[in-house]
């Protein structure tokens, strides 16, 4: 341990308090519950579901009287959350929300508006702690380790914070490298390298910046874990932060809506914990595959019941690599990542983040303000998208006709979007999308 200064007294203070936090008597019942709930269980979720509609034909508005077989329940969306927040909200006999300590979560709006979701810590944190131990003895994370978290911040969240549950860490927080920020440059130069790792968790993007700062400074970080969530991570990304880091990456697939749903396994497949979450593939007018629909089960104050992620995917397929739960191959895509051509037509965007990831971008952004027309961002410190960008629109122009399809430009900012909490998405979608076929294959490698 090679903290000094402000950050080694600020490192023992969270360790004496996640000490004194182990030992009460609240966390120790808390990780007894989640230690009942540790095996996959489909039996138990099975009883869960079952409780979960009949608590929301009895106690929920939106709900109140409707089917009580599980495929009859409407599909909900943002919107229907979004407007009808009260209506889905569980009341008493007396037509009152329960007594409970609840508190209201807002998702970031990479979507749209953001959409507000309420939850207790007994129902919302059980299952997102429950799943996020599994996934620690999976990959062989011990207790007591320190955490690097490199994810979205709320503010005024200390550097060094003890958390008790599910398992005890020191966590490190630190907002994603910015080499123009003397405040980040600063805490990076304090912590990174000066204490041994056990895990890595974080938003895909900050942890690329992450493995690029360490990789740049010849800093060794060797942790037993690296969980990655919110943001899809290009292959190019992914190759840096595992050379970096000697480690494969995990990524961890969650909603805001619906907390921690499933991890990815050896097999590069996701594996949902159908005990806590259920999951279906909805067939939608897309190119094969289908919507993701996700059931919280655990999700009573405010119950989410077959709500549309917005995420899409091919159908469930067999997986031989031990792990339970359904599983399915990587995300197909958002529904709202497609890309607008000249003629209103829609693109898939997965052909040309392909031939930008062949093109060994390690980090990007596609944002479309206007038909026909992409503006691609990448980090102040990449000096080729000026020739990157030439070469792909070359190929571009033989692959559409005349007046359709579109081609890139380097936004000239070089600043990344975020959403209203800090999280980036690889496709920022601004323009309002035409109810026509999504077309494929438009660039051949």
């Amino acid at each position: 341990m090679e903290l000094t200064g402000e950050q080694a007294s600020a490192f023992a203070r969270a360790n004496a308090e996640l000490a004194a936090s182990v030992a009460s008597e609240r966390v120790a019942a808390k990780r007894e519950k989640i230690e009942r709930m540790l095996g996959f269980d489909r039996e138990a979720g099975e009883e869960r579901l079952n409780r979960l509609l009949r608590h929301a034909v009895a106690r929920v508005p939106f709900y109140r009287d409707g089917p009580s077989a599980f495929s009859d329940f409407p599909l909900v969306g943002k919107a229907d959350l979004r407007d009808r927040f009260f209506d889905f909200l569980s009341r008493g006999p007396d037509g009152r929300m329960e007594p409970g300590t609840y508190f209201l979560n807002q998702t970031s709006g990479s979507t749209g508006e953001p959409v507000r979701i309420l939850a207790t810590v007994e129902t919302g944190g059980m299952a997102n702690a429950v799943i996020l131990e599994r996934i620690n003895r999976h990959l062989g994370v011990e207790d007591g380790g320190i955490t690097l978290n490199v994810g979205l911040l709320y503010e005024r969240t200390p550097m060094f914070e003890p958390v008790a549950l599910p398992s005890p860490t020191v966590k490190c927080n630190l907002r994603g490298f910015d080499p123009g920020s003397p405040g980040i440059v600063a805490d990076y130069a304090a912590t990174v390298g000066r204490f041994p790792v056990e895990k890595i968790t974080g938003s895909s993007s900050r942890v690329i910046a992450l493995a690029r700062y360490c990789a740049e400074r010849g800093i060794t970080l060797r942790p037993k874990a690296i969980i990655a969530t919110y943001e899809h991570m290009p292959d190019s990304g992914r190759a840096l932060v595992e050379e970096t880091f000697g480690r494969k990456v995990t990524m961890l697939y969650a909603t805001s809506e619906t907390g921690y749903s499933a991890w990815e396994c050896s097999r590069g497949r996701l594996h949902f914990q159908d005990d806590l979450v259920r999951p279906e593939i909805v067939p939608d007018d897309g190119a094969g595959g289908g919507g993701i629909v996700l059931t919280h089960l655990l999700s009573t104050p405010m119950p989410i019941i077959r709500y549309v992620t917005g995420d899409r995917a091919a159908a469930p397929v067999p997986c031989d690599c031990g792990l339970p739960g359904t599983a399915i191959e990587q995300l197909l895509g958002r529904a709202r990542t497609s890309l607008v051509g000249a003629g209103h037509e829609l693109y898939s965007p997965f052909a040309l983040m392909a031939a930008l990831v062949a093109a060994g971008l390690p980090d990007y952004q596609i944002v479309q303000e206007a038909p026909g027309l992409l503006d691609l961002i990448v980090p102040p410190s990449w000096s080729g998208a000026d020739e990157t960008v030439r070469d792909i629109n070359a190929r571009l122009a033989l692959s559409f006709r005349p007046r359709e399809g579109f081609r890139l430009r380097a936004r000239p900012s070089g600043a990344f979007v975020l959403t209203e909490s800090g999280k980036r998405n690889p496709v920022v979608q601004l323009l309002d999308l035409p109810s026509v076929p999504e077309r494929t294959g438009y660039l051949k490698s």
